[in-house]
């Protein structure tokens, strides 16, 4: 009879429950052929047969060379921590695999669900996965509102352009009016697919960066330590977008603006 705690315990180790019992049979009883296995654990012959060569591929048990009949023995229980271990490090990679994936797979639940998605990060980290899921995104357009506090991220700010650019993504931008935003705007913005709108430095102050694509709105905080926030809504971003259109008509046409306005 085949103690069911010991099964357990043989079972911790990735084992099945008929795995665990034929390794268990073989560990009491010494070397054994298949059908007497089958006899102690209650399996088929043919099944047994497969459960061995399945065990033998895990290095627990071995073909016992003893005359023209098959048999088996058992290999020594340390085989099973290293098993375990094994085990332990494939569990921890597809931990990782998740995590780093999780975000696409959240977005696929939220593009086909009415419910509104959040995801929050912190610090520059958190800026940077936001402006990295733009371009996972994908989108053919991104309507912005910039902050003038982003200029403390220009190195970052300036790949990002480029691989946007790369996308074939068009942005369309509204700037408070500063000196770098003027120039940016005379040298960069035709070559970066940028269409740029102008409006006044006090018109929008704030340390938050607002970014619509697809069926997304991102609130990217540039302030000390803030903490940014993607929103997967069709509704919220379809709001937003409306929004934004209405204030960049508004400013392209009450505010000097350095080239013709590009209709959004």
């Amino acid at each position: 009879m085949l103690n069911e705690n010991d099964i357990r315990i043989i079972e911790r180790a990735g084992l099945t429950e008929p795995q665990a019992k034929t390794y268990l049979a073989l560990l009491r009883n010494g070397t054994l052929t298949p059908t007497k296995i089958a006899d102690i654990t209650g399996e088929t012959r043919t099944n047994t047969y497969a459960l061995l060569d399945r065990l033998a591929e895990l290095n627990l048990v071995e073909k016992a060379e003893k005359g023209k009949t098959a048999s088996f023995m058992a290999l020594p229980p340390s085989n099973l921590d290293l098993l375990a271990e094994k085990r332990r490090r494939a569990a921890i990679n597809d931990e990782q695999n998740i995590k780093n994936n999780i975000s696409v797979l959240t977005d696929i639940f939220y593009a086909h669900s009415s419910i509104p998605g959040a995801k929050t990060y912190v610090g520059e980290d958190g800026i940077k996965e936001i402006l990295k899921d733009t371009l996972r995104s994908e989108p053919s357009k991104i309507y912005l509102i910039r902050t003038a506090a982003d200029s403390a991220q220009d190195d970052f700010i300036s790949r990002y352009r480029e691989a946007r650019k790369k996308k074939n993504i068009h942005t369309y931008a509204l700037t408070p009016d500063y000196p770098y935003a003027r120039r940016n705007a005379a040298e960069k913005d035709e070559q970066l697919l940028v269409h740029r709108v102008m409006m006044p430095r006090d018109a929008y102050q704030a340390s938050v960066e607002i970014d619509i694509y697809g069926d997304k709105v991102a609130f990217v905080d540039y302030g000390s330590g803030g903490t940014s926030t993607i929103i997967t809504s069709p509704a919220i971003a379809s709001a937003m977008r409306e929004l934004f259109e209405m204030t960049y008509r508004h400013w392209s046409e009450h505010y000097p603006q350095p080239y013709p306005p590009v209709e959004s």
